[in-house]
């Protein structure tokens, strides 16, 4: 008979910051599990509404966690979230290309938003002017379903024309869900994957709770 041994919290966040400094000894890092620790913290609009101590809707195969973020997007055409690294990423000219083998950026998703939403992430700066001078590249994906988790990976876009910001001066990341839109959708996120972040301080960031 199989027997199923019940995992804690503090196991559940021991293997994630396992799977974390994996990632980074690879070139990829997980930035947040929302399992209690993470190596970012966040920022948004101020209609929009964050929760990065939400529930998971839908504990699956893809995503298991008990915790992940919780986006609810304002009709501002360009909603957004920032993600602040507690270091630069490291060097992203590899995943600004074309090439089919270039490094992903790596997200799950869960939406009421219909099939083929765009989810767009930028690498910039946080100094001066965010677009375009301050951003660096931008990274597009499309959702495949509905209120089911999935993995998006994004392919690289375009370098915007007026952009100042070198690949290695990257220490933000700006998340759009459907951008130049008016919607005001759902999104469920969790396990951002990305560049390792350069000289991580050895402390959790502390979450916290907003406009739940």
């Amino acid at each position: 008979m199989k027997t199923t041994i019940p995992v804690s919290t503090a196991t559940k966040v021991l293997l994630a910051l396992l799977s974390i400094g994996a990632g980074a000894a690879s070139g990829q890092q997980v930035y947040d599990s929302f399992e209690g620790e993470g190596v970012v913290c966040y920022a948004k609009t101020k209609t929009a509404k964050i929760d990065t101590l939400a529930d998971n809707p839908q504990s699956d195969g893809v995503n298991g966690s008990s915790k992940c973020a919780k986006f609810v997007r304002s009709r501002q055409r360009y909603d957004y979230i920032k993600i602040f690294p507690q270091g630069k990423l490291g060097d992203v000219s590899t995943y600004a290309s074309y090439d089919p083998n270039a490094p992903k950026l790596k997200l799950k998703v869960y939406t009421t938003a219909p099939v083929g939403t765009l989810v767009e992430i930028q690498l910039g700066k946080k100094s001066g002017i965010a677009y375009p001078e301050g951003t660096h590249s931008q990274y597009q994906a499309r959702t495949t379903t509905t209120n089911a988790w999935e993995v998006l990976e994004f392919n690289y876009a375009v370098s915007p024309r007026g952009s100042k910001t070198s690949a290695d001066e990257v220490d933000v990341a700006t998340l759009l869900f459907n951008p130049n839109t008016s919607t005001s959708d759902t999104y469920y996120f969790d396990d951002l994957e990305g560049p390792a972040i350069e000289q991580v301080q050895q402390k959790s960031v502390k979450l916290w709770r907003k406009n739940k």
